[in-house]
């Protein structure tokens, strides 16, 4: 057997290969739609074309018609906000993470006007709304919470004092709420790499430690001063 004929036979073995995948999951794709249009015949009830994810979405993922799509689906199942066309999509970048063949909706984009602009000398972080975090899902625009992050060698300070940029808002069907931080360049790998392993952990601090932690002044500091003075006039005398 001649090296030029193994090589012909190997390329032929390989296209054939590959136009049998092609074939197979072509004939899955049909069986899922035939499975699919079968529960909706059965189930009955009006059907609409909603725009759904065909890939995973992330935050700041732009929507193209490599990632999304439009499938029928029942008015009764689909979800407050679902958007029916794609023209409406496409562009958009994403606010909120959606699960691959969910509805999308309005809140699954973002909407410049429902983010607080980011302050000078701060990044905007987004970390998904857990119930480990420790924040409440109704937490507001503009609050501020100070990051730890809690691991089985301890708990540790991450960053004392970054505000809300952005609220958790209700998501596609299966997604998790995100929440939009301003936090300094610095603390963005510490953040990222503790929500990553679940250890991120968001509080509340009282109006007076979130000034002190911006370096405003101690509301005690004239008390310390005055009685440091009273010291040093007696010590004097």
């Amino acid at each position: 057997m001649s090296v030029r004929f193994r090589v012909l036979f190997s390329t032929a073995c390989a296209v054939l290969a590959v136009m049998v995948c092609l074939n197979y999951a072509q004939h899955v794709q049909a069986e899922a739609d035939r499975a699919r249009s079968e529960v909706l015949a059965r189930y009955g009830g009006e059907v609409v074309t909603l725009v759904v994810s065909s890939a995973a979405l992330e935050p700041g993922d732009i929507a193209t018609q490599s990632n999304v799509t439009t499938r029928e689906w029942l008015v009764d199942l689909a979800p407050e906000g679902a958007l029916t066309s794609l023209d409406e999509v496409l562009g958009k970048e994403v606010g909120n993470a959606a699960p691959k063949g969910v509805p999308l909706t309005d809140v699954t984009f973002r909407d410049a006007s429902t983010m607080a602009e980011v302050p000078a000398g701060r990044v905007a972080v987004t970390v998904p709304v857990t119930d480990r975090l420790g924040v409440p899902r109704d937490i507001s625009q503009g609050a501020t919470l100070a990051a730890y992050e809690v691991s089985g060698e301890g708990t540790s300070l991450i960053c004392a004092s970054m505000s809300v940029l952005a609220a958790p808002a209700q998501t596609s069907l299966g997604a998790t709420p995100q929440l939009t931080l301003a936090v300094l360049p610095e603390d963005v790998p510490a953040i990222l790499a503790a929500s990553a392993s679940s250890d991120l952990r968001l509080v509340m601090p009282g109006t007076s430690v979130a000034q002190d932690e911006e370096g405003m002044a101690d509301p005690a500091a004239p008390e310390e001063v005055k009685a440091d003075e009273s010291e040093e006039r007696s010590s004097a005398s």
